[in-house]
């Protein structure tokens, strides 16, 4: 059965202006046809989406986009790209938006909240909302999985049991181990790093100190994506990453000797999902609010987080799922994902600056 962390809120109190100043500075179809490059506004019958890539998009385009496309008989438009990127274009562009629909975790999609830049779910139309649990629901947002992050390593290759954040450290793995890029997923793994190592979200100078030390003594690699780390493993120039539950259970089908630690101090997780953009049009907002509809449907919610391994956020869907399944945690994992706990107005009004240490103090030569 899974245990849901009713109380894993994301509380932000930040001004417009402290947003956009951060956000400033960072600066996407199958069905009837994919287009990938710049939109003008969107035709009748078509929705436009921001999307990351990579199989995640095969696997959204499965599930979703593809019936969706053909049972209301529309044109599903994708623009791929970098995600940073993507909420600066969604910024500039506030006064003429190009698009209906954003992928994104719940971090990026309360910033966007709090700039005024999203729709929120209208229940009128987004029936399903009332299944999926208060956790998972955020302002102008509502996850459709929960993806779990911690601690990932070769069983057969290593020589010792790993339990905790700090065994990426170990001389062991000197040579082996890889770290997320900043713009993936790093900047939120280097804060729980930085917290292991008594840091705070206000003093990130223990994290950069030891995170230099593991690029530079313990030569780690820098992982660029969730395919990056697979091959990754799978080749074993690496024996010891942070990574996904779900990757982690593709690489062991593929024959991988690897397995997933939820850390001593605590995992990470993400809930993901699309968040609507405000200033289209109101047939067009209409249309994105059906389609977000579809992502926490029972049955669709339930297909997607059989197909990529990841927990859904509908009720309903994990009643479909079977006891049996991999999908689902236990109330002890789900409590690991409770363990850490951000200043998240912190990490977003200095992330920027904070890049820009991680660049110069970690990776520079």
């Amino acid at each position: 059965m899974l245990i849901l962390p009713g109380q894993d809120r994301l509380e932000l109190h930040i001004s417009r202006r402290e947003l956009f100043r951060w956000t400033a500075g960072a600066l996407g179809g199958l069905a009837a046809g994919l287009i990938d490059r710049p939109r003008p506004a969107a035709a009748a019958g078509e929705l436009d989406f921001l999307f990351p890539g990579g199989t995640w998009k095969e696997y959204f385009e499965r599930i979703y986009t593809a019936p969706f496309a053909k049972e209301k008989g529309v044109q599903v438009v994708f623009s791929v790209g970098d995600v940073a990127q993507q909420m600066s274009r969604v910024i500039a562009e506030r006064q003429n938006e190009r698009f209906d629909l954003f992928h994104v975790h719940q971090y990026l999609a309360a910033q966007l909240a709090d700039l005024d830049l999203v729709v929120p779910p209208d229940p009128r139309i987004v029936t399903n909302l009332g299944d999926v649990d208060p956790a998972f629901r955020f302002p102008g947002f509502v996850g459709k999985v929960l993806a779990p992050f911690g601690l990932t390593y070769n069983i057969k290759k290593s020589g010792k049991k790993v339990a905790s954040w700090t065994d990426l450290w170990d001389p062991a793995f000197a040579g082996r181990v890889a770290i997320p890029k900043w713009d993936w997923v790093g900047n939120t793994w280097f804060y729980a790093v930085n917290r292991v190592w008594g840091g705070t979200e206000e003093n990130v100078d223990p994290g950069m100190a030891k995170c230099r030390e593991l690029v530079k003594k313990s030569r780690a690699i820098v992982m660029n994506s969730v395919e990056h780390g697979l091959n990754l493993f799978q080749t074993e120039e690496i024996l010891i990453a942070p990574f996904y539950t779900a990757r982690t259970e593709q690489a062991k089908q593929a024959g991988v000797p690897v397995e997933f630690v939820f850390p001593e101090e605590g995992g990470l997780n993400w809930a993901f999902n699309v968040v609507i953009i405000k200033g289209r049009s109101a047939a067009q907002t209409t249309l994105a609010q059906e389609f977000l509809n579809t992502t926490i449907s029972p049955v669709r919610n339930a297909e997607f987080a059989i197909l990529t391994g990841y927990p859904p956020t509908s009720r309903k869907a994990m009643g479909l799922l079977p006891r049996t399944s991999n999908v689902l945690l236990t109330p002890a994992q789900m409590a690991n994902l409770g363990k850490l706990r951000f200043d998240v107005k912190t990490m977003l009004l200095r992330r920027d600056s904070h890049a820009e240490r991680w660049n110069k103090e970690v990776l520079a030569s």
